[in-house]
């Protein structure tokens, strides 16, 4: 039978704190490791902070020249919609202007090559439209020949006359238009002047006739008292 030999240990009364030391330094390098790491680490997120700062500032202010840009355009487009609609404006005035110089040329030609119109002053050409709206565009003609034709001050007055329910009615120029504040209106012209407007007629109104009244404004008497038949144009 084999005999285990005894191991020895020699006891050394140094050796725990060796030990002890060795621990302690072990740990403090740790803890010096951590803090290093630590640093390191913070170092890295505080560039990373600035870097993104930095990115921050010249985003915004990348914003402010795209959002100035932006403006600029916008006003640029708000100014080139504003004249192109002064334009447009303007364009429909020419076309309603050489509209009515068309219609006068016409009226004007059609006044030397009427030899049937009566002296002094007279209405004509009246014309209905019915708009989509329900109301009624007129227009007519005062007209007069004289010897000596010369611009003279005239009085026009125009009534609707027609049935309300029962009863016939007679609505004055000033009760249907609401552009005419007063009769009668009065014009100056030396051929002819033409009157035109938009009736509003009230409800349950059905016109039958049109009577136009015409006077020089220094006298009482009526020169021309015409009535028309109430008939729209398609």
């Amino acid at each position: 039978m084999i005999e285990g030999k005894p191991i020895v240990i020699n006891y050394r009364p140094g050796q725990k704190y060796v030990l002890i030391a060795l621990f302690l330094g072990s740990v403090a390098a740790l803890l010096y490791l951590g803090k290093l790491w630590g640093t390191m680490l913070s170092n890295q997120q505080m560039d990373e902070m600035v870097r993104l700062e930095e990115k921050t500032v010249e985003l915004q202010s990348q914003l402010s020249e795209n959002s100035a840009e932006l403006s600029r355009v916008a006003l640029s487009a708000e100014v080139d919609m504003a004249a192109l609609e002064k334009s447009r404006q303007e364009m429909i005035g020419l076309q309603r202007q050489i509209y009515q110089r068309d219609e006068e040329l016409k009226l004007y030609r059609e006044l030397l090559q009427d030899n049937n119109q009566p002296n002094g002053l007279s209405a004509s050409d009246l014309n209905l439209t019915a708009l989509e709206d329900g109301r009624i565009r007129y227009r007519w003609v005062a007209r007069q020949k004289t010897a000596k034709m010369k611009n003279l001050s005239v009085y026009a007055e125009m009534w609707v006359i027609g049935r309300q329910g029962e009863e016939e009615a007679t609505l004055s120029l000033a009760d249907l238009d609401d552009q005419v504040k007063r009769l009668p209106i009065k014009r100056e012209f030396k051929y002819f002047s033409i009157i035109q407007g938009i009736l509003e007629l009230p409800e349950g109104f059905e016109p039958e006739k049109v009577r136009v009244t015409l006077r020089y404004t220094w006298m009482d008497k009526l020169q021309s008292d015409h009535k028309f038949d109430w008939k729209l144009e398609e």
